[in-house]
């Protein structure tokens, strides 16, 4: 016989895995508790270029896509509790999928189950009315039986049907005591309670637009959607952490209460929520259950999407996460086929559901911990979750969001055997590279990486002849004979270190290295004064071999490369030159402080250079923005990065060799030992 899946639920998870089965032509059948495959039951879902790719391959993109028409967002604003904006993000939609090929787009969970059904060919196979009520483990196969007395057997059992998972219950039901964590479910916990629902958009509320408005305990989370609509969502902090069958279920005048608390709370400066309930077509009030199981799978049967791990909505990865999941399955799956054309045992069944429980199980617990620190910004539940959410999100701006979005998205898993669709993207994920690059090195192997470069650094700086303080090395400079050739090496450190200082001032410029430049230029300064300038050498390599390693994080604003040799001339080489001549005592303390001179001079030309005429001006804030986007992706910035990079090499390295051939020509150089002629201590 062929091998067959069983689907219980005909959720995004169940339907998903139902097309990449029919895709290979493998067995299933679906079965789905309620009478409509798609039920509208106020439900909106993100899809991100993680689980898009993969829908892209199954062939259901363009139609998802479709779907959202032209109300897919492209600015978001962090909003305070008075609707008062106060954080701005541009273009996201044009950014995501120039990035990763494609956008982030939200549509109603409705629409993404009627794109997947409508995409099987065999629909017969999606059975509806058909409740799963017990699971049974026999010989050679599972066996299903519904609430209306028909039994569905299959080689493998799939729970699709939510985080109230009828297979979960009957996987513990038939495992022996010990292979589960005894009463796991207890141990669910749920520390918010959301509204969500669709509304009809009001007047007030700007097209194609996301904002998150945020208070102390509680927050409001709203998109623009198709059919001139609002997705919205209110969260609510609870007074204590509820878990497992202590998590009520609430109604519908449990709802009225709230929203009727919340009623008069600005949502915009000129819109309230009262307004926008107002006008709501459905809303749903529930709790929000956040968990990873630590087991998936047992013998024939296994979980996937919210049956396995729950995760927050505020991160966009419900959906993603049960498709990721379900094309691991089928992946493993086909692997198995290959080698086992006769059909698989139940030792490599069990390997096969090990093996995505193997992959999938870190990911799933990083996006829970994603939405336990959203939500803590967002609610403002914690000291660190109102500074997150008041200085560091509006900081980051576009960039946070992206840098997260390619850091979690390019790891994500495709359909094996499936084309990808060639969609221009600036970052391949990394199933498309030759070689996935090693990751998750343990914190033994990030310090032993530290030591070593650091050792390494240290040894080149005690054998260079480098001057220990800045005073030993002015006094080399502007010593009586200081226009004589043997001064050469000091001066040759000065420029060294100007080209050095550059090189800073580009790394701390680049956006992936926005939060931590003041600590980058700040730390030079430091080692500037107290441990000379030799050290900043040492320095500068920890910090590139530290710096941002993703593609996003690359650009440097084209206004801050334009002036990083004209800042680094006034900010360091003439303080250095004032100091050698010593016209002025001052200017040794001038001199100490270049970086952080260099750093304050970038920064504001930089502000002069992009602030609108009005500071209020939106128009022209996004204006400035989009330029930016546009010099990122053009990559506007790497011509004057290239000019810093052989200036530095140029005239570091004739400084080099003037100094190499002078002291060869007055000390016979020889290339068979002599240290000294290179710079090294004898």
């Amino acid at each position: 016989m062929p091998f067959r899946v069983v689907i219980v639920g005909g959720s995004v998870a169940g339907l998903a895995l139902a097309n990449m089965l029919e895709k290979f032509d493998i067995d299933y059948v679906v079965l789905e508790a309620y009478p409509d495959i798609a039920p509208q039951v106020g439900a909106s879902i993100g899809l991100l270029p993680n689980g898009l790719r993969i829908l892209d391959q199954l062939g259901c993109y363009e139609a998802y896509r479709a779907k959202a028409e032209d109300q897919v967002y492209q600015q978001a604003y962090l909003r305070e509790a008075s609707g008062k904006a106060y954080g701005y993000q541009h273009d996201l939609m044009e950014m995501w999928e120039k990035m990763l090929g494609y956008p982030m787009i939200f549509i109603d969970r409705q629409m993404l189950i009627q794109v997947l059904y409508s995409n099987l060919k065999r629909k017969e196979r999606v059975l509806t009315s058909k409740r799963a009520v017990s699971v049974d483990i026999m010989e050679s196969s599972a066996r299903v039986t519904t609430k209306d007395g028909q039994v569905f057997s299959g080689d493998i059992v799939v729970g699709a049907d939510g985080i109230h998972s009828t297979v979960r219950k009957e996987m513990w039901r038939n495992a022996p005591p010990g292979y589960f964590p005894h009463d796991e479910y207890s141990k669910v916990p749920a520390t918010t309670l959301c509204i969500f629902g669709i509304s009809h958009r009001p007047e007030a509320y700007p097209a194609a637009s996301q904002h998150n408005t945020l208070s102390e305990g509680h927050s409001y989370f709203l998109m623009a959607a198709p059919g001139n609509r609002v997705y919205w969502f209110l969260f609510m902090e609870l007074k204590e952490t509820l878990y497992g069958e202590n998590i009520p279920r609430y109604t519908k005048d449990d709802e009225a209460r709230i929203v009727k608390q919340h009623a008069n709370d600005r949502i915009l400066e000129n819109m309230t929520f009262g307004e926008l309930y107002q006008k709501r077509i459905v809303t749903t009030l529930a709790p929000l259950q956040t968990y990873v199981f630590e087991k998936w799978h047992y013998k024939r049967l296994v979980t996937i999407g919210d049956s396995a791990h729950k995760v927050d909505p505020v991160t966009g990865q419900g959906g993603n996460g049960a498709i990721e999941s379900g094309a691991l399955l089928v992946n493993a799956l086909l692997r198995n086929f290959d080698s086992s054309p006769d059909g698989l045992s139940e030792k490599q069944i069990e390997d096969v559901l090990a093996e995505v429980h193997a992959i999938r199980f870190e990911r799933a617990q990083d996006v829970v911990q994603q939405g336990y620190w959203l939500q803590n910004a967002f609610t403002q539940r914690s000291t660190i979750g109102k500074l997150i959410a008041r200085y560091f999100m509006p900081a980051l701006g576009s960039f946070g969001v992206l840098y997260r979005g390619v850091e979690f998205c390019s790891p994500a898993t495709s359909l094996d055997g499936l084309e990808i669709p060639r969609r221009p993207r600036a970052v391949p994920f990394e199933d498309e590279l030759p070689a996935r690059p090693v990751k998750n090195l343990s914190k033994i192997n990030k310090l032993a990486s530290i030591a070593v470069t650091t050792s390494l650094c240290a040894l080149a700086a005690g054998l260079l002849r480098l001057p220990k303080s800045l005073e030993l090395a002015i006094d080399d400079l502007s010593s009586t004979d200081a226009k004589s050739s043997s001064n050469l090496p000091a001066f040759a450190f000065l420029v060294n270190t100007a080209s050095l200082l550059a090189m800073a001032l580009v790394e701390s410029n680049r956006v992936g290295n926005k939060i931590t430049s003041w600590v980058q230029i700040v730390t030079f300064a430091l080692v500037n004064n107290f441990l000379g300038p030799g050290a900043i050498g040492p320095l500068a390599a920890l910090f590139a071999h530290w710096s941002c390693g993703l593609i996003v994080g690359r650009h440097v604003p084209v206004e801050a490369a334009k002036m990083v040799l004209p800042i680094v001339t006034v900010g360091y080489v003439l303080p250095a030159t004032i100091a050698m001549l010593r016209m002025d005592s001052s200017s040794i303390i001038i001199w100490r402080n270049a970086p952080i001179i260099c750093f304050m001079l970038a920064r504001s030309l930089s502000a002069l250079g992009n602030s609108p005429r009005e500071a209020d001006d939106e128009k022209s804030k996004l204006q400035i923005e989009r330029e930016r986007t546009r010099n990122m992706f053009a990559k506007a910035d790497l011509p004057y990065i290239r000019l810093v990079h052989y200036s530095a090499f140029i005239i570091s390295t004739a400084i080099h060799f003037t100094n190499v051939f002078n002291y060869g020509v007055r000390h016979s150089l020889s290339f068979g030992g002599n240290n000294e002629a290179l710079g090294l201590h004898p």
